[in-house]
């Protein structure tokens, strides 16, 4: 009697789990009940997927929040360069505003105008007889060399501030301090020894022309004196200000390509973050799908094992059961019981 009894329960033990994929198989068309493994085997396997999908779930939230955080991070990035871009384009703007008033700072030459200090005979087209005199050959000599002086000393002081200006915030090395002692030459006059007075209009023509000349001559010394100088700090703060403008301009174009670079990273990694979200959304709907599932194959587990369960424990606590038969049922019950455990969840127990 106990050989054929633990025949049929050693039969019977896995029967409750049949009976539960069964009812699970019917209620859920489309599982695919075709396996090869045993109903407790299948069951760990979709419990062990349904793990391992939590783990892929959590993963695919976690790298999300990668790809978010990095391209919070690059717009930062991208917003300083955005701004870094545009200044670097209005220190290069700025730049070649300077290059252009540099360009602009010119030297005008002196006009000696030696007749306007001489009257003259309007009829006769000559010097009037009483300003034919040596003194006032003088005179307007040193007039009009005082007014050549007055008038490159203007000009470079003004062309000294607008070099300053130019130079102040983006050369301050550059030096534009002009020398003021030009070389020019004295007047020597061929006539006019003795008498003030020119007698001979000839000798007068000569000397006036020996004047008009000897400024002429010292005006364009002066001239190139002060434009040579002009000329070599435009050359050098030109020099200076490309280099800072060059620089610029690469500092510019980095900046801005990599600013495009970032541009295209983030679109990428927004296209990648709209297909991981959506994957994400489907596989989380999946997760709940089979969750419920799973909820509702531990419901036909546990109560399959209920029934199976009280079926023996009605044999176990009858009082016409053999005790040999009681601890075979007793040790079964066990044997479900921890196999129960395992499969369903300790937590159910």
């Amino acid at each position: 009697m106990s050989i054929d009894l633990l025949a049929r329960l050693e039969e019977e033990k896995n029967q409750w789990l049949h009976k539960a994929m069964d009812r699970f198989k019917e209620e859920f068309t489309c599982f695919d009940g075709k396996t090869v493994f045993t109903p407790e085997n299948q069951i760990m396997q979709m419990k062990s997927i349904h793990r391992q999908n939590n783990l892929d779930l959590d993963r695919m939230e976690k790298e999300i929040k990668l790809i978010k955080d990095s391209i919070e991070e690059e717009e930062q990035v991208y917003q300083h360069l955005t701004k870094a871009v545009q200044y670097l384009q209005e220190d290069i703007i700025h730049y070649e505003r300077l290059l252009s008033e540099l360009a602009t700072i010119q030297l005008e030459k002196f006009n000696c105008l030696l007749h306007t200090k001489f009257e003259f005979d309007s009829k006769k087209d000559q010097v009037v007889f009483k300003d034919r005199k040596t003194t006032r050959l003088i005179e307007g000599f040193n007039e009009v060399e005082s007014e050549m002086a007055e008038f490159y000393r203007k000009q470079l002081d003004e062309n000294e501030r607008k070099l300053a200006r130019i130079f102040r915030d983006t050369a301050p090395d550059t030096s534009f301090e002009f020398q003021s002692n030009p070389q020019a030459s004295s007047l020597s006059l061929k006539h006019g020894r003795g008498l003030d007075q020119y007698i001979v209009l000839k000798h007068f023509e000569e000397d006036y022309r020996i004047v008009a000349d000897t400024l002429n001559e010292n005006n364009m010394l002066v001239y190139e004196y002060y434009i040579n100088q002009l000329n070599h700090v435009k050359q050098i703060g030109k020099r200076d200000l490309l280099q800072q403008s060059a620089a610029k301009k690469e500092q510019h174009q980095m900046a801005s390509e990599k600013a495009a670079e970032l541009q295209e990273q983030k679109r990428q990694k927004e296209l990648s973050l709209a297909a991981l979200e959506e994957q994400l959304t489907r596989a989380i709907w999946e997760q709940n799908q089979e969750l419920e599932r799973l909820q509702k194959l531990d419901e036909f587990l546990k109560e399959e094992f209920v029934e199976a369960v009280s079926k023996w424990q009605v044999k176990l606590f009858g009082e016409q059961t053999p005790d040999e038969e009681r601890w075979l049922y007793h040790q079964y019950s066990q044997l479900i019981l921890k196999q129960a455990e395992r499969i369903i969840g300790n937590e159910h127990f």
